[in-house]
This record gives C-alpha cells, structure tokens and sequence, in this order.
C-alpha cells in the first residue's frame, strides 16, 4: 500500500472524532470563516443529512443559502427529492426549467430558508487527501446516501 495513503486513512477516524464533537454553529458567510478549508456538516433536528468539502467555508456556507440554483446545490437537490424530479442534462427539466416551475420554486427556496437556520460543524483540515477521505468517512459514519459523490 502506498506509504502516504496508509498513513491518512489511519489519522480519518481520529479526524472524524474531532468534526463529530466540534461546536455546533448556525452563522453561516461570516469573516471568521473565510479561506478556512476543510470539512462541514448540516444538522437537522440533531441527526446528519449532509457532509461537505470546501477551500473556503465562509463561501461555501454562503453558497448553501444563497437563492441561486447554481451555489445552493443541496437545496436544489433536496426540491428535486421531495418532488421526484430527476436530473436532466437537456434544457427540458435543466435547472433553469425548473425553476420556471412555480411548484419547484417555491420547495427550492423554502430548503435554501431550511438551510440559514440549521446548525453546522465543522473541522479545518488542509490536507487535500485528508479532506477527500474524511468526508466520505464522515458520510459513511452518519449513515448518508453517497450520491452527493456523484458530483465530486
């Protein structure tokens, strides 16, 4: 096995402890975030239902809330579950189409809303290997689907 992939994958689960017992936060773009890389976490009613990985946790937290289809991706993904609407990569049921639907709009911007007011945790880790692999262990040990993955 490669020396410095053994290496990290043996410090993930001490890493994951650390991000599973960081304080819980619901300030989301603020300055003290800023440039901070690393891996957070949404909390919904205490229980994990999103890991992600960013250089820059103040604007990607922004980028959560932010009432554009194109940063606020999550949210974006949970209206397409609650109104079963799949993915397209034609201009037919495109994001752009779908928000053009006044159904689909009005459950995006209520997940974007949902979002500003859930809690987060979140680990600065720089190490791009680190973050890759504690991200998809943090998935893993909360229980969330890995389709977020898909995108990566």
């Amino acid at each position: 096995m490669n020396a410095r992939f053994a290496e990290t994958t043996r410090v993930i689960p001490a890493l994951f402890q650390q991000l599973a017992s960081s304080p819980h936060f619901v300030e989301k773009g603020v300055a003290a975030q800023k440039k901070k890389a690393g891996i957070y976490v949404f909390f919904e009613n205490g229980k994990a239902i999103h890991v992600g990985r960013t250089r820059d946790l103040g604007r990607r937290l922004r980028g959560h809330i932010s009432r554009s289809h194109y940063s606020a991706s999550f949210a974006f993904k949970r209206a397409r579950r609650q109104l079963d609407r799949k993915a397209t990569y034609t201009t037919k049921g495109s994001r752009a189409d779908l928000l053009k639907d006044p159904e689909f709009a009005e459950a995006f911007y209520s997940h974007v809303e949902l979002l500003k007011s859930l809690q987060v945790r979140f680990l600065e880790v720089k190490d791009p290997l680190q973050q890759y692999l504690l991200e998809l262990y943090a998935a893993l040990e909360y229980g969330l689907e890995l389709d977020e993955f898909d995108t990566h």
